[in-house]
């Protein structure tokens, strides 16, 4: 099962970023009305929307068709394109800023990086926004699945440090700030977390509902009397600027 296919799932459980996360973004981007913000890597189109609300002209890509197609049907932002990382057909400096929530490990390598950059006028930032298990929800996620299949991509982000891919890459001023926040899940909404990561693409039909009632099991257990089960994060923003001035 790919992303695509499981553009539904992923609208359903993953949740719009806090407002303070968004705040952040906004003010580091700065950006004029003048020009578009490029959000890549935009999936269903959740913080691309979250950014069009703040008044941003908000334009997103994303490799799969089936999340764009999810994502032109939610509205918003200005524009969605099916569009690689590391092939923006965009022209040379023509966004005010660019973003990417929760997704950069997926694209972080040095052609995708020079293409954000190629697109991004002199002076303009890019922030990179992910959503980092504080508790043991994913290390839980990982364990039961686990037991059942030898995981390949168990930890896609195990190496993964972006302000060092940023300043690499030739961003200047990095900076990076941390948000502590909760989520709260249902228990159906969990189990369709565990569903829409990666990692479920390595589960055997014949054995995920065995995994997800051990899941259930995992999350029935830790969840308040209403049924609330409350996900710990820590959401990191890193961004970084293209040199020059506009």
């Amino acid at each position: 099962m790919s992303f695509g296919e499981s553009a539904a799932l992923y609208a359903l459980t993953r949740q719009a970023y806090p407002s303070e996360v968004i705040d952040k973004v906004v003010t580091i981007l700065g950006v004029s009305s003048e020009y578009p913000v490029l959000d890549v890597g935009c999936g269903t189109g959740i913080a691309t929307r979250q950014l069009a609300d703040r008044g941003l002209d908000a334009v997103g890509t994303d490799i799969d068709s089936d999340m764009i197609e999810e994502a032109r049907l939610r509205g918003k932002a200005r524009m969605y394109h099916v569009m690689p990382a590391d092939g923006l057909d965009f022209a040379e400096a023509s966004f005010g800023g660019a973003t990417a929530f929760g997704a950069f490990h997926w694209f972080s390598d040095d052609a995708s990086v020079q293409s954000i950059l190629r697109v991004l006028r002199p002076g303009a930032a890019f922030v990179v926004v992910n959503k980092n298990d504080a508790g043991d929800f994913r290390n839980a996620i990982v364990k039961i699945v686990g037991r059942h299949v030898a995981l390949r991509l168990a930890h896609p982000k195990a190496r993964y440090q972006p302000a060092e891919i940023l300043g690499l890459n030739g961003f200047q001023a990095i900076e990076c700030t941390v948000l502590p926040t909760v989520e709260q899940l249902s228990a159906e909404q969990a189990i369709a977390h565990a569903r829409s990561m990666r990692l479920w693409e390595e589960v055997p039909v014949a054995l995920r509902a065995a995994i997800e009632a051990e899941l259930d099991d995992y999350v029935r257990g830790r969840s308040s009397a209403s049924g609330i089960f409350e996900r710990k994060l820590e959401v990191t923003v890193v961004s970084g600027y293209k040199l020059g001035r506009c």
